[in-house]
This record gives structure tokens, sequence and C-alpha cells, in this order.
């Protein structure tokens, strides 16, 4: 499983410009739909576990180490196998059933499994760069207003995060961002907004600071 280091930003006015100015390859503009899903008493994202059905794919986000500032690390899965796996882990026995993770929607099923219920639909236009180095800049515009920018390393093993970070922050100041700025994550600003008994449980959990940090 590979594990995704990142880095939100705020987009600026001469963002793109700084981008192509790095020789930055412009890979097009997508929209995703994105639906999140969790147990009715948030199991999944109190233990900082992120499933998301995008547009038609199962994913799950997990912890992968303690990020530091606004950097965070988190291992990325879409076999539907290794997802189960996960959910078994986090929500013990029955939630690592033979099907897929779409079983254990609307009902407990025959295994006893928590039943995972859809609390957030994101849809979200991303405009996608490529740098030397591996590097990814995302610049994204969600569908209730909030604009986001994200530094991305995919690296495939916890050896190779120091060095993923170093890119990171490097790149990161030749965008012209200041060490520790920090820009709440889309997922962050819905829950605050539309969801705010979630948020704050997240909150209280320290899966989610004030400033926005995570996810």
């Amino acid at each position: 499983m590979p594990i995704e280091v990142e880095r939100k930003f705020q987009v600026r006015e001469d963002t793109v410009q700084r981008l192509r100015g790095l020789g930055a390859l412009c890979l097009g503009t997508s929209h995703l739909e994105d639906r999140y899903f969790d147990t009715e008493d948030l199991r999944l994202t109190l233990s900082d576990c992120w499933l998301r059905r995008r547009d038609g794919c199962w994913q799950l986000k997990s912890p992968a180490g303690a990020g530091t500032g606004p950097l965070t690390q988190y291992r990325e899965t879409e076999s539907e196998a290794e997802i189960l796996a996960l959910l078994g882990r986090v929500l013990g026995p029955g939630a690592g059933g033979h099907g897929g993770p779409g079983e254990l929607l609307g009902t407990a099923g025959t295994l006893g499994a928590p039943l995972l219920l859809e609390f957030a639909v994101l849809v979200t236009e991303r405009t996608a760069y490529r740098l030397e180095g591996g590097l990814r800049v995302d610049l994204d515009r969600a569908d209730f207003g909030h604009r986001l920018g994200e530094i991305e390393a995919l690296v495939g093993g916890e050896g190779e995060i120091p060095g993923a970070l170093d890119r990171i922050r490097e790149l990161a100041a030749k965008l012209g961002l200041e060490d520790g700025e920090q820009q709440p994550g889309k997922m962050h600003v819905y829950l605050q907004r539309y969801r705010p008994h979630h948020f704050q449980k997240l909150l209280d959990a320290g899966v989610l600071r004030p400033e926005g940090v995570k996810q």
C-alpha cells in the first residue's frame, strides 16, 4: 500500500504562474465525486480512517505515522480485500467478510457487521500538475466553495518518508509558502459547516485540530 505524504496550502493568485515557472506539466482538469462512509458511532473517522467511494471505486485512507505541522501521512488502499481487512481491524469481526465494502452498506448483514452510513458527499473540480522528483500538485475547488492546494508525494514505504518531506518542503518554499502555514482540508471545512456534532467529536479525539491540519 503506498503512503501519501501531503501538504495542504492556500491557493494564491500567482500559484499557477509559479508552477509553470518550475516546469510543472498540467495533467488537465477533472471532476471528482467522493462519498464518505462511517458507522453510526463514528468508529472509522474517530480512528482517523476515511472510507470513500470515488467515482464508483472504493478507497480507504488510514494513518501512516504522525505528521508534523501542515504535513500529513496516510496509507491509500484501493484493493477491496485489503480495505475489508483494515475495516475488520477497526470495526471488529464481521467487517472483513468475503464481499466488497458495499456489503456493509444499509444493513448489518448476516455476519453482524456494523452498519456503514454515508455522511458526506464532496464534488471537486481538480486541476493537477506533475513536477520532476515525483511530486504532484492538485488545485481543488469544492462544490461548497472551498479552494485548496495540495502538494503530494506517493512513497512505497516508511523509509522513503523523510526524503518526500524534504522535497515537499523545498517545493513549498518555491511556491512562496511559509513554514508552518496551514490550510484546512475540504473534509475539515465540510464537517465544520454541515456536520458540527461530528466535527466536534473529531476535535475532542484529536483527529482534527482547530487549524485544520488533518484531512
